[in-house]
């Protein structure tokens, strides 16, 4: 996680965002923290072996995660203590009732990661979270505590993640493993979580970008195409974006129904980050699940 670019960013938006956008990159600023902490203790102490070249070649010919194959051993006990740390700092500074902030900050958290399915976490992030959150519902947690341990967990995943994807990533790219365009991340499996137009280093002038909030890989991507079915129907795909801010967009497809937000990096110079533009166009997913947009896009 690059401090130095999210802070750069925050600061841009400083002065352009309204007070909630402004707010919630501040609160997020204590969450990235907290995440960065548990990078920093833990994300190294196992270190994760990169398949060889011609296992990562025929993992991107085929359109295979490379963790799916090469699973990152995911420690138990840090793995909790990240989610016992996160869990706690969002009951403790978000507007919760107080029912559901005991009911977070009570939870033994060490048990629970350790009736879960772990071996998953590892292989495919995005399954385990899904069965974390299951398992906790299943547990007779209420329905919010449940999503929040479930978040807890994405985001802790996210922080011992990060570093073996930053491997495989530098790995792919030497093996000339990194030209396929997958709807999903190379790395771990995840679907796109945004993407961006802009000045990219894998594309020679104005490329898009798809980013996955898993494990923070990101990965070039064809700029006519949708993220989620992979349509290139051109007469298919639409964006739409809120009124006096063209930067931000949601991409539609007419063929699958389904939408990705987009940034469009107007400025190559202007600090960029992942993180905080995941944040800043979070407005886009409400926006995007409203009936008024819907009949929208039908007389599109």
């Amino acid at each position: 996680m690059n401090f130095k670019q999210i802070d750069a960013a925050i600061a841009f938006y400083r002065d352009s965002a309204d007070e909630t956008t402004n707010a919630r990159l501040a609160f997020f600023r204590e969450i990235w923290e907290t995440m960065g902490a548990v990078s920093e203790k833990h994300g190294e102490a196992q270190p994760y072996r990169v398949p060889e070249a011609d296992a990562l070649q025929a993992c991107a010919r085929d359109h295979v995660p490379v963790f799916s194959v090469s699973a990152v051993a995911i420690d138990r006990e840090a793995f909790a203590e990240a989610v016992r740390a996160l869990a706690d700092l969002v009951a403790r500074q978000a507007a919760f009732p107080d029912t559901l902030a005991e009911e977070l900050t009570d939870q033994p958290w060490e048990q629970w990661v350790a009736q879960s399915p772990l071996e998953l976490a590892g292989s495919d992030p995005a399954g385990y979270v899904e069965a974390f959150a299951c398992m906790l519902e299943l547990g007779g947690l209420s329905e919010g505590s449940a999503s929040i341990g479930a978040i807890a967990a994405s985001l802790s995943l996210r922080a011992l993640l990060e570093a073996p994807a930053r491997s495989v990533v530098e790995a792919m790219r030497i093996a000339g493993a990194d030209r396929a365009h997958p709807l999903r991340c190379p790395v771990c499996g995840g679907e796109p979580t945004i993407a961006r137009v802009g000045e990219t280093e894998a594309s020679q002038g104005r490329g898009k970008e798809l980013w996955c909030g898993q494990c923070a890989t990101a990965w070039s991507f064809e700029r006519v195409r949708c993220a989620r079915c992979g349509t290139q129907n051109q007469s298919r795909l639409h964006y739409y974006n809120v009124e006096g801010d063209d930067s931000h967009r949601i991409a539609v497809c007419d063929e699958c129904e389904g939408y990705v937000r987009t940034v469009y990096q107007q400025d190559a110079s202007a600090p960029f980050s992942f993180e905080v533009e995941d944040v800043a166009m979070a407005p886009l997913d409400a926006i995007a699940s409203d009936p008024q947009f819907a009949r929208v896009r039908e007389g599109a």
